[in-house]
């Protein structure tokens, strides 16, 4: 399913739920056993739980992560937190 700029599909990486392209590289993203805010793509809806307290306590953790360059994740394309916060928990 195609949503902006990036085509998603179901991770075929255990324990992932979805996977993207970027460039050469293959974004996997998602836990499995874990519930998101609302999946866009449609594939794992069975796990959308759509609590919104929830959601803002997760976006306000995933927001701060920082790779070992200091830079937030969540704001770089290929990282996994970028298209996690995107796609399964910004409904």
């Amino acid at each position: 399913m195609k949503i902006g700029s990036y085509e998603y599909e179901k991770s075929n990486r255990k324990g992932k739920k979805l996977s993207t392209k970027v460039g050469n590289k293959t974004i996997h993203f998602g836990d499995v056993n874990s519930e998101q805010y609302f999946d866009k793509t449609g594939i794992w809806k069975s796990k959308d739980h759509k609590d919104e307290k929830r959601r803002d306590r997760y976006l306000a953790r995933a927001k701060g992560i920082k790779n070992k360059q200091g830079n937030l994740t969540w704001k770089d394309p290929l990282s996994p937190n970028y298209h996690s916060v995107r796609i399964l928990w910004n409904g």
